[in-house]
C-alpha cells in the first residue's frame, strides 16, 4: 500500500494526465482515433517548448512574463529573414531570442528588479516591436521556402509530425542538461536557497542569466514552428502564452518558489492542458472559453495543495 502511495504522490502529474484523458474518452469516442491525437499533440509542441523553457527560470524562482512576446517575434524573423537566406532565417530569430533573455537575466539579477516588473516590460517592447514590424497587420511574404513551411507541416506517415519530434528532443535534452550538467544543478540551488548557492560557489547571476536565456531561446523554436504551421505572422501571436505556460510548469508539479520541478513533469502539464483544450473542442455542452475556467480551478487547486504541504512539513518561503 505505501508503494502505491508512493507511486501516486511522485507521478500526481501522471495522474491528472490519465484521468483527463479518460474524461476526454467518455466525452467523445473519436478522442482517442490517430487523427485527433495527432492534432493534440501537434498543439502540444507548440506550447510545449514555451513550457520546457519557462521550467529553468521557474526552478531558479523566477519568472518569465515576456515569452508570448518573443514567440511572436521569432515568426516575424523567420519569415523576413527568409526572403534573403534560409539559414538566417533559422538563426537570426533564436539570437534575438537570445538577447530577449539575457536582458531579462540582466534585469532580475544584475539590477534588482523583481521579475514579474522586469519581464512585463520586457514583454510591452517587444510586443510593440513586433506590431511596429507589421505595421500592426498580418505579415506575409509572397513565397514560402519549403524548409520553413516544412519546420511546422511535416509529418512522418500521416501519424508522427516534425514538432513533436523536436519537443521530445527538446524536452529529452533540458532533461539530461538538469540532472547531469552542473549548470542544471546549479538551477535547484539557486532556486531553494540563494544563500546555500553562494556559499557552494555557485554564480548565481551566470545561472539565473542562463536561465532567462534558454527560456528565451526555447520560446523562439515554439513559435518558429507555430509561424511554418499558419505560414503568416503575427503581431498578436501567442498572446496569452505566457499564462498557459506557467500553469503548464505548476500543473507538472514545479513550485513557483523555485528549486522544485521536473522537465518531464512540464512535459505532462503541456500534454494536459492541450488535452483540457481538445476536449472542449469536441463537446458542445459547454462553451469552448470554459476551458480557462476549467484549468484555472484546476491550477488553483494544485497550487493550494502545495501550499499546504509547504506549511504541513514546515517549510518557509524563500527570501
Amino acid at each position: 500500500m505505501s508503494k502505491v502511495k508512493s507511486f501516486f504522490s511522485n507521478n500526481i502529474a501522471l495522474v491528472g494526465l490519465l484521468i483527463v484523458l479518460m474524461i476526454g474518452v467518455c466525452v467523445q469516442r473519436t478522442f482517442i482515433s490517430p487523427a485527433n491525437l495527432t492534432n493534440l499533440l501537434r498543439s502540444a509542441s507548440l506550447m510545449g517548448f514555451l513550457g520546457i523553457g519557462m521550467t529553468f527560470v521557474v526552478l531558479c524562482g523566477s519568472i518569465d512574463l515576456s515569452v508570448a512576446s518573443v514567440f511572436a517575434l521569432s515568426g516575424y524573423l523567420m519569415l523576413n529573414m527568409a526572403q534573403y537566406n534560409i539559414v538566417l532565417a533559422f538563426v537570426v530569430p533564436l539570437l534575438a531570442g537570445a538577447l530577449v533573455g539575457f536582458i531579462n537575466g540582466v534585469l532580475v539579477e544584475k539590477l534588482s528588479i523583481p521579475a514579474f516588473i522586469a519581464t512585463l516590460a520586457t514583454q510591452m517592447f517587444v510586443r510593440g516591436l513586433v506590431q511596429m514590424f507589421c505595421d500592426e497587420v498580418t505579415y506575409k511574404i509572397d513565397s514560402v521556402p519549403v524548409p520553413i513551411l516544412a519546420l511546422g507541416r511535416l509529418t512522418f506517415g500521416n501519424l508522427l509530425p516534425l514538432p513533436l519530434i523536436l519537443f521530445v528532443a527538446a524536452t529529452l535534452i533540458t532533461a539530461f542538461v538538469l540532472k547531469r550538467r552542473f549548470i542544471g544543478r546549479s538551477m535547484y540551488i539557486v532556486g531553494g536557497n540563494i544563500e546555500a548557492a553562494n556559499m557552494m560557489g555557485v554564480s548565481v547571476p551566470k545561472t539565473m542569466i542562463t536561465a532567462h536565456i534558454l527560456c528565451s531561446v526555447l520560446t523562439c523554436i515554439g513559435g518558429m514552428i507555430y509561424t511554418s504551421r499558419v505560414g503568416v505572422a503575427s503581431p498578436l501571436a501567442g498572446t496569452g502564452y505566457e499564462m498557459y505556460a506557467i500553469a503548464a510548469v505548476v500543473l507538472g508539479g514545479a513550485k513557483l518558489t523555485g528549486g522544485v520541478g521536473k522537465v518531464s513533469g512540464s512535459f505532462i502539464g503541456t500534454l494536459i492542458m492541450s488535452s483540457f483544450s481538445n476536449i472542449f473542442s469536441m463537446q458542445n455542452v459547454l462553451d469552448a472559453v470554459w476551458s480557462d475556467v476549467v484549468v484555472g480551478a484546476v491550477l488553483l487547486i494544485v497550487i493550494m495543495v502545495q501550499a499546504m504541504v509547504t506549511l504541513r512539513g514546515g517549510g518557509k518561503k524563500k527570501t
